[in-house]
């Protein structure tokens, strides 16, 4: 058995010088030149230290920036007008009126040739009552551009009555100034809600009982005022000159005759 083993033993010796020693493995070559020191992202932390990228700049370099940097200043130009145009107030008619109601709303009038509503208008609808006379109308203008949509005196007796039973809408029939001429209109009116609905009605009806009192007392003051006296014109004053003629021409006419010399036969 020993020998056996110290046979073995000598078997793997010759094994092992027989066997050629293995090369260590170089590190590959790098592809594009000499291999780069880049030592990943911690180079950038490193250099941050330093006033790298990553640094933030010191506190004597901002405020240096900030006084450098100079605030900006008003344009002080001015320009004249190549033409001067003067200031002109224009008159409204309504400066001798107070608002006894004003709403927003939609106007529409009844066109009877073609049997249909069409639109007037958006904008404010008042009841404006005149300082001095009493006397309330109705106004309402266009929105943006202030053109009249309706403008009449709330006549005694008009009638409101509902648009097919809406609660917010009411029409009703009158004179109307808006176009400068005075035309019969069907209008109708829609408010945003039936509370301003219902308090325009009211106010409506108020107008047209203080607009019939004025309108009685006006008649009344114009039945009790004696009619005065009619002034001689230039008319009559042509007419008694020539009176006056006919009547000096007849009495001169009428001397002349007694004076002509009686006919001997």
């Amino acid at each position: 058995a020993e020998a056996q083993a110290a046979g073995g033993a000598m078997a793997d010796d010759q094994a092992a010088a027989g066997a050629q020693p293995q090369e260590e493995e170089k590190p590959a070559a790098p592809v594009f030149g000499q291999a780069g020191t880049f030592s990943g992202f911690a180079g950038f932390a490193a250099a941050g230290a330093g006033g790298g990228f990553g640094a933030p700049a010191p506190a004597k370099e901002e405020a240096a920036a900030t006084e450098e940097a100079a605030p900006e200043e008003e344009c002080q130009a001015e320009f004249t007008p190549l033409v001067d145009l003067d200031q002109v107030e224009t008159a409204t008619g309504e400066e001798d009126e107070e608002a006894v109601l004003e709403y927003k709303a939609k106007l529409y009038r009844f066109d009877t040739g073609g049997s249909e509503w069409k639109e007037r208008g958006v904008g404010q609808c008042r009841l404006l009552r005149h300082k001095q006379t009493g006397k309330i109308r109705l106004l309402m203008r266009r929105d943006k551009t202030l053109k009249i949509c309706a403008n009449h005196i709330v006549m005694p007796g008009t009638q409101l009555q509902s648009h097919d039973g809406n609660d917010k809408a009411w029409v009703w029939s009158t004179p109307d100034f808006a176009e400068d001429e005075l035309t019969n209109e069907v209008f109708c009116i829609r408010f945003g809600s039936v509370e301003r609905a219902q308090e325009f009605k009211a106010k409506f009806e108020e107008a047209m009982e203080v607009n019939a009192k004025l309108l009685a007392e006006e008649g009344g003051a114009a039945e009790a005022a004696p009619a005065e006296e009619k002034k001689p014109g230039p008319e009559d004053l042509v007419e008694q000159l020539e009176a006056a003629k006919v009547e000096e021409k007849e009495e001169a006419e009428g001397e002349g005759d007694g004076d002509k010399p009686e006919e001997t036969a």
